[in-house]
C-alpha cells in the first residue's frame, strides 16, 4: 500500500518487514544477552541486576502518564489529517510531561538512596545509583521516541538503535567476562546506562532527519476515515490510558518482583528473577508483542469495519495462545533440563515456574487486547473501574508475600488479573469484545494441547528410559499437528494477514485462507 499524489511514497508492507526482522534480531540478541548474564553473575549479583531492573520498569510506567498509548492514538491521526499545528502542539506537551517525569524520577531515586539503600538498593554505593538514574533516563526518553516512529510507520528509524544498544551491552560484558575481570550487577547496571544513552542519540539523529518529511508521511486507503481528533482532547485520553496503565502495573511483572524480593531468599528471588525475565524475552517473539504494537496505528489512522477489527485481534490471540500452549508442553515436560542448560544449576528445581509466569504474561495480552478495543472506540471510564481490583491485588500481595512466598507472587496476579479482564469483558459486551477472544475455538485449542500432555504423560509412564528433553520435543510436535487438524482460525481472520503481509507471500496467505475454516 502506497501514498499517492506527490508525497513521498510509504509502503506498509516494507516498514512491517524492516520492524520484524529488527525485532527478531533484537529478541535473539536479548536472550543471548539474558543467558550471558545469568551465567556470569552469582545469584546475589543477579538479584541487585534483577531487583535494579524491575525498579526501572515500574518507574517509567508509573511515570509514563499514558504518553506512548497518546502518541499511538492522537499522532497517526493528526498527521493524516494534515494537522500540523495540532500535532505541534501535542508533541511540546509530551515533551513538557517527560521533562517533568524525569526530575520527579530523579528525586526519587534520591529519596531511595537516602533510605531504602540497604533494603530495595541491596546496599549499593552512590555511583550504582547514579548510573541507575542515567539508565532510567535513557529508558523512558527511548520508549517515547520509539511510539513516535511506529505512529509514522517508519520502524527502522528505532529498530537499528535498539540492535546497536543490546549489540554494545552483550560486547562489553562478554569482553568483561573473557578478559577475566570480575562482574557484578552494578557492572551491568553501568554498561546498560551507557548504551541506552548510546541508542537515544542514534535515534535523535535519525528523527532530526525525518523532519522535513513529516508531511508525506500520509497514506492513502479506500478505508473510510475515523472523524478527525483535537489534540486538545489528548489530555483526557492520556489520563484514561494512564489509569489503565496503573491498573495493569499494580500486578505487573516488574512489581511483583519488588514485592517477592522481601518474602523470598536470594536463590529462589533469583531464580523467579530469570524465569520471569526469560519469559517475558521470549514472549515478545510471540504475536501478541510481535504485531499489537503494528497494528494499532492503522486502527487509530483509518475506520475499520468492526468485524475487520475484532479478525484482526482474534487471529492475533489464537496464535499467541498456540505459542503460549507450545511453550507450557516444552517446559512443563523438560523445564528442569531447559533450565540447567541456559542458566544455572540451582535455578533448575524452579523450573515448574516457567508455564506459571507465562500464563501471567498470557492474560497480559488478553488485557492488551481489550486495551486497544476500548482505544479505538475512545471509551476508557471502564478503566476506573479497575482501580479497586488493582489496590486489593497489591495489598494482597503486600500482606502475603511474606507468609506465602512464591504462591503469593504466583496466583494473586493471576486472580487479580482475570477479574479485571472480566470487568472490560462485561463492560464492552454490547460491542462483542468477545469475539476477539473466540472462546469456542480457543477452547478447542486448549484441549488438543491436554491431550498432548496426557498423551507424554502416559508415554513416560510406559517408557520410563524416554529422555524427558525428547518426550517434550515430540508431544510439541503433536500438539502442532493437532493444530493444524482442529483449523481454530476463520477465513476472515486469515483475511487480516494482508495488513503486514509482504506481496510476495499472498501465496502462502491464499492457502492458509482455503485451510481455514
Amino acid at each position: 500500500m502506497n501514498t499517492e499524489g506527490p508525497h513521498k511514497h510509504i509502503n506498509i508492507h516494507r516498514a512491517f518487514q524492516i520492524h520484524y526482522a529488527f525485532k527478531f534480531i533484537n529478541l535473539f540478541l536479548g536472550f543471548f544477552f539474558q543467558i550471558l548474564v545469568v551465567k556470569t553473575l552469582p545469584p546475589s549479583g543477579y538479584a541487585t541486576y534483577a531487583i535494579f531492573l524491575a525498579i526501572l520498569l515500574t518507574m517509567e510506567r508509573v511515570l509514563s502518564f499514558g504518553i506512548d498509548r497518546t502518541l499511538l492514538r492522537y499522532v497517526p491521526s493528526l498527521t493524516a489529517d494534515g494537522d500540523y499545528q495540532g500535532l505541534a502542539a501535542l508533541l511540546k506537551r509530551v515533551a513538557l510531561v517527560r521533562g517533568g517525569s524525569i526530575l520527579v524520577a530523579l528525586s526519587a531515586i534520591g529519596l531511595l538512596a537516602t533510605f531504602a539503600r540497604d533494603t530495595l538498593l541491596m546496599g549499593e554505593g552512590i555511583l550504582t545509583i547514579c548510573a541507575f538514574a542515567v539508565w532510567y533516563a535513557g529508558y523512558a526518553v527511548t520508549t517515547d521516541l520509539e511510539m513516535l516512529a511506529q505512529s509514522w510507520i517508519v520502524h527502522a528509524t528505532t529498530a537499528m538503535s535498539g540492535t546497536i544498544d543490546v549489540l554494545l551491552r552483550s560486547a562489553c560484558v562478554l569482553l568483561l567476562a573473557v578478559s577475566g575481570h570480575e562482574i557484578s550487577g552494578a557492572t551491568v547496571i553501568a554498561i546498560s546506562a551507557v548504551t541506552t544513552f548510546v541508542a537515544v542519540i542514534i535515534i535523535l539523529l535519525k528523527l532530526i532527519r525525518l523532519r522535513p518529511h513529516i508531511s508525506s508521511l500520509l497514506i492513502a486507503t479506500s478505508e473510510q476515515r475515523m472523524p478527525r481528533l483535537s489534540a486538545k482532547d489528548a489530555p483526557l485520553f492520556a489520563a484514561s490510558i494512564y489509569a489503565s496503565n496503573i491498573g495493569w502495573l499494580i500486578t505487573s511483572p516488574s512489581v511483583v518482583r519488588i514485592f517477592a524480593k522481601g518474602g523470598l531468599d536470594i536463590v529462589t528471588f533469583s531464580a523467579f528473577s530469570f524465569v520471569q525475565g526469560l519469559c517475558v524475552s521470549i514472549q515478545r517473539a510471540f504475536p501478541g508483542l510481535m504485531i499489537l504494537p503494528s497494528l494499532e496505528p492503522l486502527f487509530a489512522r483509518f475506520t475499520m469495519a468492526p468485524a475487520r477489527v475484532f479478525s484482526s485481534l482474534s487471529l492475533v490471540f489464537k496464535l499467541e495462545l498456540v505459542c503460549f500452549l507450545a511453550f507450557s508442553i516444552l517446559t512443563g515436560l523438560a523445564g528442569r533440563e531447559i533450565i540447567a542448560l541456559v542458566s544455572r544449576p540451582e535455578y533448575a528445581p524452579y523450573y515448574y515456574l516457567l508455564p506459571l509466569v507465562m500464563l501471567i504474561l498470557l492474560f497480559q495480552t488478553v488485557y492488551r487486547i481489550c486495551e486497544i478495543v476500548t482505544s479505538v472506540q475512545l471509551k476508557h471510564t471502564v478503566f476506573l473501574a479497575l482501580w479497586p481490583v488493582s489496590l486489593l491485588g497489591v495489598a494482597a500481595l503486600y500482606l502475603t508475600a511474606d507468609r506465602w512466598g512464591l504462591l503469593a507472587v504466583l496466583f494473586i496476579p493471576l486472580t487479580e488479573s482475570a477479574i479485571r479482564i472480566g470487568i472490560i469483558m462485561l463492560a464492552h459486551r454490547r460491542v462483542e469484545t468477545w469475539r476477539a477472544i473466540d472462546p469456542v475455538r480457543s477452547l478447542q485449542v486448549g484441549t488438543a494441547a491436554g491431550g498432548c500432555v496426557l498423551f507424554a504423560l502416559l508415554a513416560r509412564y510406559a517408557r520410563p528410559d524416554f529422555g524427558n528433553l525428547t518426550l517434550a520435543v515430540l508431544a510439541t510436535g503433536l500438539f502442532f499437528l493437532t493444530v493444524f487438524v482442529v483449523r481454530p482460525l476463520r477465513k476472515d481472520e486469515v483475511a487480516s494477514l494482508s495488513l503486514t503481509m509482504p506481496s510476495s507471500f499472498q501465496s502462502l496467505s491464499r492457502a492458509i485462507t482455503r485451510w481455514a475454516r
